[in-house]
């Protein structure tokens, strides 16, 4: 089974063997083999905020204000 690598930029391209694990997994080709569709690609936009800083009410944590500069995830 040829199985080919993810595009990418998106998620890993591997996955090694964990050194210090108790169990071993091998691929075997048992029929059940599906094609994965194609991820999306990343996109980037420009984006105007109304302010940068956001207000936190959580009594865990020792601030109120943060910062974020980001939108969103981008898990692969």
């Amino acid at each position: 089974m040829n199985t080919p690598l993810p595009p990418r930029g998106r998620g890993t391209a591997t996955n090694p063997h964990n050194r210090f694990a108790p169990s071993r997994s091998v691929a075997e080709d048992d029929g059940w083999y599906q094609e994965a569709p194609m991820t999306q690609g990343t996109e980037v936009r420009i984006e105007t905020a109304k302010t940068i800083i956001t207000r936190n009410n959580s009594p865990d944590l020792p601030f109120d204000r943060s910062i974020n500069p980001y939108r969103g995830c981008e898990h692969g």
